[in-house]
C-alpha cells in the first residue's frame, strides 16, 4: 500500500510541475514569436529594431509581470503557492493569473487515469508528455490562435515511440499522412469557393500529430466529435461566419475523449477476457 501511495503521490507532483513550466510557456511563448517576427520584418524592411522583449525568456526564473520581482521558490509551488498566496503577488500584491493553477490542475485530472490504463513507465511518460503538450496547444490556440510547433513536434515524436512500442506504427504514420492532407484539401476547397481562408495550417499539423498518435482508424472518430463541437460552440454562443474559432482546442478535447473511450474500451476487453 506504501509503494503505491508514494507512486501516486510523486506522479502528481511530477504533473503539477511539468503544468507549472506549461502555464509559464503559455505566456513567454507568444510573446518571444511576436518580438522574433517584428524584429524580422524590420530587419526585411532595413529598419533599425530597438525594442526588447517584454517577458522573461524561456527559461529564465520567473518575476511578477507587474512589478518585475524576480520569484523566490516558495512562491512557485504549484496551486499551493497560489492558494497560500491568496491569488496575489507577495511583493505587489496584484492579481495573479488563473491560468497558473488551472493549468496546473487540469495536467493533474488529465494524467491521473494514465496510472491505471499505462502499461510501463515508458508508456506513461510518452502519454504525460502527449496530454501536456495537448493542453499547453489549446491555451495557447485560445488566446493567440497560433498553435507552437514544439508541442507538435512532441505529439508526433511520442506519437510514433507510442506506435513502435505497440507494433501499430503503419497506422500512425498512415493516419499522419491522411490527417494531414485531409485537411489541406478541405483548406484549399474553402478558399476556392469562398475566397478566404476557412482552417489554418496549425489545424493541418495538429491533426497530422493527432493522426500519429491516435492512428487512422480514429481520425474520422476525431473529426466527427470536433465538428459537433464547433456547431454547438457557434450555436450557443451565436458566432457569425466572419468571426475566428480556435478550431485546436475542439481537436483536443475530442482526441482526449476518443482516446480515453479507446483505452477503458481495450482495458475492459482485457479484463474480461
Amino acid at each position: 500500500m506504501l509503494p503505491l501511495l508514494v507512486y501516486f503521490v510523486t506522479y502528481c507532483l511530477c504533473l503539477a510541475s511539468i503544468g507549472s513550466y506549461a502555464a509559464a510557456f503559455t505566456v513567454r511563448w507568444p510573446v518571444k514569436c511576436h518580438h522574433n517576427w517584428q524584429k524580422e520584418a524590420h530587419q526585411l524592411l532595413n529598419i533599425p529594431f530597438k525594442k526588447t522583449s517584454e517577458r522573461p525568456k524561456l527559461g529564465h526564473r520567473s518575476c511578477c509581470p507587474h512589478c518585475g520581482q524576480t520569484l523566490k521558490w516558495k512562491d512557485l509551488i504549484p496551486i499551493i503557492s497560489f492558494i497560500r498566496l491568496k491569488g496575489h503577488c507577495r511583493h505587489c500584491n496584484q492579481a495573479i493569473s488563473l491560468r497558473y493553477p488551472v493549468i496546473e490542475s487540469l495536467h493533474i485530472v488529465s494524467c491521473l487515469p494514465l496510472l491505471w490504463l499505462s502499461n510501463d513507465w515508458l508508456t506513461l511518460a510518452l502519454y504525460t508528455c502527449i496530454m501536456s503538450s495537448l493542453i499547453t496547444s489549446a491555451f495557447i490556440d485560445i488566446e493567440h490562435h497560433l498553435i507552437p510547433d514544439q508541442c507538435i513536434t512532441v505529439l508526433v515524436s511520442c506519437g510514433l515511440l507510442l506506435g513502435i512500442i505497440s507494433n501499430t506504427l503503419l497506422s500512425s504514420v498512415v493516419g499522419m499522412i491522411v490527417g494531414f492532407y485531409l485537411i489541406i484539401v478541405v483548406r484549399w476547397c474553402y478558399t476556392v469557393v469562398r475566397k478566404q481562408e476557412g482552417i489554418g495550417l496549425g489545424d493541418a499539423k495538429l491533426i497530422a500529430a493527432l493522426g500519429a498518435w491516435l492512428g487512422v482508424s480514429a481520425l474520422p472518430s476525431l473529426l466527427l466529435c470536433a465538428s459537433v463541437g464547433g456547431i454547438l460552440y457557434t450555436v450557443v454562443f451565436r458566432r457569425t461566419g466572419s468571426d475566428l474559432i480556435a478550431f485546436g482546442p475542439l481537436l483536443i478535447i475530442s482526441a482526449i475523449l476518443v482516446f480515453y473511450s479507446s483505452l477503458w474500451k481495450n482495458t475492459l476487453l482485457l479484463l474480461s477476457a
